[in-house]
């Protein structure tokens, strides 16, 4: 048996205790870690101790937060740096996002006053050019016989009050002349004045005029011959006259219109009605007169509504539709196709500028700016759109500023505001 080493147990019996005592640090060591994991491993943070020291916030993912510059962790972006009120924007009521100075620097935000101003809006239009139907004349046969001559050979042809448009061979007439030059050489004598009146008012009926009756009167001749005269000025459209044709008393042969004077005709949607009224000044151009143009006023707005197209009729009266083609005076064709220019106004309503409208899933949307960089969302009732402004019914108030510029940059900057609110940590 080998004697004992007494010396290096004495050591190994020294060190022992040194062990057990640094084990024992280590284990506590580990618990306290131990138990700052199991509470979220930090303690928990004062915000009221660093309310004045900047915080860094990831401009694509707010939520991601740092008291120290750096990387955004989803998107690697920097971090920019964000005043006290701003990193406290998640406090800031319901529908109000903040922004940093930067940011709206950035963004190039810009407002405009919610005022009382005339509402303006320019209507483009596309009609046609159609005849004034209240100046359509129809002459008719007044007595029964047969067509020997045609004084107007065509459609399109210009007559003028009075002129003989065709001559019709009339026994009935020729009857009727007899009977009054008969009663007329006799005297009062043989005929009583009421007899030989109801002679002279039967040639009238049957067509002739005072000058016709005179000449009867001093020829004492009578003819079957009746000339048909036109009865207002105007261009023939339609003829059912021919020579040799029977025709008997109130037959058509002839329809005429005077295009002095035509109507400008266009079609209104339901959403144009309410800015629509007569006296409204309408500027008419066409291809068929380029380069000219024809300011009138409106006459009549139809109270039909067609459910079908959806629209109204709006007549313009035009009282001269001509051109000139060089020196000469052109009348315009009717039917032809017209563009309308109406000048619409609405003076002194609430409106906004329509640059600050946003047209959301869930209505019209405006930023209303309420200071510090701040601006809530608004949800207005809107009503008539101009050219330039919206006129607003309910939601906004005179003296308020929108935002009508970056307000889309505003808005998708809110939807992130709130998607930074449903990941916020617990």
């Amino acid at each position: 048996m080998m004697p004992t080493d007494h010396s290096r147990l004495g050591s190994r019996g020294r060190t022992a205790p040194a062990v057990l005592a640094i084990l024992a640090s280590v284990v506590v060591v580990g618990g306290v870690a131990f138990l700052a994991l199991g509470r979220g491993g930090a303690e928990p943070h004062d915000e009221s101790a660093h309310a004045g020291s900047p915080v860094y916030v990831c401009p694509m993912h707010p939520w991601i937060r740092s008291e120290e510059p750096g990387k955004c962790t989803i998107c690697g972006m920097s971090l920019v740096g964000r005043n006290p009120m701003d990193a406290m924007s998640t406090a800031l009521p319901a529908g109000v996002v903040a922004l940093s100075a930067s940011q709206v620097t950035t963004i190039g935000v810009e407002t405009a006053e919610v005022a009382l101003r005339p509402l303006v809006r320019t209507l483009r239009v596309t009609g046609h050019i159609a005849e004034d139907d209240t100046r359509r004349h129809v002459l008719s046969a007044r007595v029964p016989g047969r067509i020997e001559q045609l004084h107007v050979k065509s459609i399109g042809e210009y007559v003028r009050a009075g002129d003989v448009v065709a001559t019709i061979f009339s026994p009935d007439v020729l009857t009727a002349q007899r009977h009054y030059v008969e009663r007329l050489g006799a005297g009062l004598i043989a005929y009583p004045a009421a007899e030989v009146a109801a002679a002279r008012e039967r040639l009238q009926l049957l067509g002739m005029t005072e000058d016709d009756i005179a000449a009867l009167e001093e020829s004492r001749t009578p003819s079957a011959m009746v000339p048909a005269r036109a009865t207002a000025d105007g261009t023939v459209i339609v003829k059912n006259a021919y020579e040799g044709q029977y025709v008997a008393a109130e037959d058509a042969l002839f329809e005429t219109a005077d295009y002095s004077r035509m109507w400008f005709l266009f079609d209104a949607y339901e959403q144009d009605l309410p800015w629509l009224q007569p006296g409204q000044l309408v500027e008419i151009t066409s291809a068929s007169f380029a380069g000219e143009k024809m300011v009138e006023a409106i006459e009549l707005v139809e109270p039909y509504f067609n459910m079908i197209t959806r629209t109204a009729k709006v007549r313009v009266p035009v009282t001269e539709p001509h051109f000139l083609a060089g020196d000469v005076h052109v009348y315009v064709s009717h039917h032809v196709l017209a563009q309308g220019r109406v000048q619409l106004d609405a003076p002194q309503v609430l409106t906004v500028p329509r640059s600050a409208i946003l047209n959301g899933g869930t209505g019209p949307v405006v930023y209303v700016d309420v200071g510090m960089n701040a601006y809530e969302q608004r949800k207005p009732v809107l009503g008539r759109f101009g050219d330039t402004h919206v006129e607003v019914i309910i939601g906004l108030e005179p003296g308020q500023r929108v935002v009508t510029r970056g307000a889309l940059l505003v808005d998708a900057q809110a939807q992130l505001s709130r998607e930074a609110e449903g990941h916020a940590m617990p």
